[in-house]
């Protein structure tokens, strides 16, 4: 009886250890982030440390507003960056999914007083100098698939696909970080209003 216990706890941690999917919860320097007037933000080391950056995550195809903040328990929000301003590197994630599976996956910063994005957003409401900001979602198959398993995701370099971690800003509340095709635009109306009221 003892041996068929311990066959099944076993068996059971088996089971559940190949039921984790992995990801390398880290950017890179092409994919620093930025605050409203495009310099590195946050700072590296202690000053950074200001700051928390969280991975929100579901199924494959889920809307961003469904996804859902994967744990600190499981690496899933961390307050290390560095070595470079704009970089963070919380190590490896872990998902309660088996390696290899699909998902949607969204990297949020925001200042750590705030336990996670959305009380971020409304102390926003009372402070717009709170900074906050998110990334793209992502379709990433996780690593720890096979056997032996595979190593974690990679967020800013997926290895065999998947959507790259791409850069964002982190913003104060009502400041918008314009887009250069927006910047060109813009420009572009100006010359326009300068040469016609030249003609006049």
């Amino acid at each position: 009886m003892k041996k068929l216990l311990l066959a099944a706890l076993f068996i059971c941690a088996v089971v559940s250890a190949s039921a984790q999917g992995t990801l390398n919860f880290a950017n890179s320097s092409p994919t620093r982030l930025t605050n409203e007037a495009g310099v590195q933000f946050p700072p590296s080391g202690a000053g950074g440390a200001a700051y928390k950056a969280g991975l929100y995550w579901g199924a494959q195809g889920s809307p961003e507003a469904s996804l859902a903040l994967l744990p600190a328990s499981s690496n899933g929000v961390t307050t290390t960056w560095g070595p470079l301003s704009g970089i963070f590197s919380g190590g490896t994630a872990t998902f309660p999914v088996p390696g290899g599976t699909t998902i949607a996956v969204q990297v949020r910063v925001w200042q750590a007083t705030y336990a996670d994005y959305a009380a971020a957003l409304a102390g926003q409401v009372l402070n717009p100098s709170e900074r906050l900001g998110k990334g793209i979602v992502q379709s990433l198959a996780l690593g720890a698939a096979g056997d032996p398993p595979s190593a974690p995701q990679d967020l800013a370099a997926p290895s065999g696909g998947g959507t790259p971690f791409q850069r964002f800003g982190v913003a104060s509340a009502g400041v918008v970080v314009p887009e250069p095709s927006s910047i060109a635009l813009g420009l572009l109306g100006l010359g326009a209003i300068v040469l016609f009221r030249r003609r006049k």
